[in-house]
């Protein structure tokens, strides 16, 4: 907007001064052309009358005055009539000179036997006029330079104001809101902004089939693996029961079993994910402290029985989101601690209010994670350990961060030197509102 302005007025400079120029110009190629009139208007007086009566007819003009200003000398030089100033022009052509305080376009011509004649034309008044007209182009300049000013800001904000606006819907679906679209004013007749958004929005459109199809795909996958897996399992509990006289097979057995156990709960997994990625954002009111509290107390027998400790520092804190998906949080949160930790580790939940805008704290000293590896940790079957061998399906944190993103909170990974502090920090409740 600046060099805008800048631009502007250095454009109006330029015209204005052009412009006085211009007229300059033309002004005095009109006086000119009025002192040469004059001037021949002398010349035929004297040529009938003779120079001796030309004196004469100075004064008489001179009393007369109509804009016009005389100087005459005899051939000696001496002063006979009209300004002084004038008279004492001795050289022939056009000259500027100051008659009193007023400068004067004068043209000088030799006369017949002797003496100059000088005709000049007052200028004041074309100073006087220049000034006012200058004036005025300063005042058009600077009008024209707020009106200009004025359009653009305008037309600046609208257009701002539509970007923003197409920005504001990037934003959300970075978030997730594959839902979104951004806004278009005239799909008839678009203009450029239109046509960004028409863009982006056949690209959402790409994207959200190309995202439901795979959810749709992966949904539907481990929903038709998830069935013989189960059948699996349920056989291979009917071959326990029955070897239980063969102690080594029925160890084998059990063996199977969990592995088929641990599929299965992979699955689970693996479609609870979908099925948050596919859900709209919850509204509901949620107390996360009596949430937090019954999944802590609900595992707190087999995380120390696993020969860790558990504490709870409790504050009361309202979220909004839905419940249930909130308990899964804890539930990953607190058993990604127990899984990855040794015995002996203390495992601490915290929930604070923070002025509106509540947190959900799962804090151990255990080996923790490197900062090259939270990114990992967080990604849909990120697994720490390069050979896979550890127990767990890698989707605890991604389904937690999914919870995170459907409750507008943020999940971050922090080092409690030594170990993990996995933070959920929630927006405020009543900002968002009902």
């Amino acid at each position: 907007m600046a060099l805008q302005a800048l631009a502007l007025v250095l454009a109006f400079g330029v015209a204005g001064a052009l412009a006085s120029v211009s007229i300059r110009q033309i002004s005095e190629r009109a006086y000119r052309a009025d002192v040469l009139g004059e001037l021949a208007s002398m010349d035929d007086e004297w040529r009938h009358k003779g120079v001796g009566h030309l004196p004469f007819t100075v004064a008489k003009r001179s009393r007369l005055w109509h804009g016009f200003e005389y100087g005459l000398t005899g051939p000696g030089g001496g002063y006979l009539a009209g300004d002084p100033s004038l008279a004492a022009l001795a050289r022939a052509g056009w000259t500027r000179p100051m008659a009193g305080r007023r400068l004067v376009l004068a043209y000088t011509e030799p006369l017949p036997g002797g003496g100059w004649f000088t005709v000049g034309r007052d200028l004041t008044a074309e100073q006087d006029q220049m000034r006012d007209l200058t004036a005025l182009l300063a005042l058009c300049g600077a009008v024209g330079v707020a009106i200009c000013l004025a359009t653009a800001y305008l037309t600046t904000r609208w257009t701002w104001r539509r970007l923003d606006e197409l920005s504001s819907s990037a934003a959300l679906v970075t978030a997730g809101r594959l839902d979104v679209r951004a806004p278009v004013k005239n799909p008839a007749a678009p203009d450029e902004i239109d046509e960004v958004s028409l863009a982006f929005n056949a690209m959402l459109d790409r994207v959200s089939r190309l995202v439901g199809e795979l959810r749709r795909v992966t949904m539907d996958v481990a929903h038709d693996m998830r069935r013989p897996l189960t059948r699996l399992r349920q056989k291979l509990e009917r071959l326990g029961r029955e070897a239980q006289s063969m102690p080594k097979v029925a160890a084998q057995v059990q063996r199977l079993d969990a592995e088929f156990l641990e599929i299965l709960r992979t699955f689970d997994a693996l479609l609870q994910l979908a099925e948050i990625e596919g859900s709209a954002r919850p509204e509901d009111l949620v107390n996360l402290t009596d949430v937090t509290e019954r999944v802590t107390e609900a595992l707190r027998p087999d995380i120390e029985e696993g020969g860790r400790t558990l504490e709870a520092v409790m504050e009361p804190a309202i979220v909004r989101g839905d419940s249930d998906l909130v308990a899964q949080a804890v539930v990953n949160l607190l058993e990604n601690a127990a899984r990855h930790t040794p015995a002996g580790t203390q495992i601490v939940v915290r929930v604070e209010a923070n002025s509106g805008a509540p947190s959900l704290q799962v804090r151990d000293n255990g080996p923790g994670i490197p900062d090259t590896l939270k990114n990992l940790a967080l990604a849909p079957w990120g697994r720490l350990e390069a050979s896979r061998s550890a127990s767990g399906s890698g989707l605890g944190l991604a389904i937690v961060a999914s919870i995170a993103e459907r409750h507008g909170a943020q999940l971050e990974l922090c080092d409690a030197e030594p170990g993990l502090d996995a933070r959920l920090l929630f927006p405020d409740a009543t900002a968002d509102g009902a």
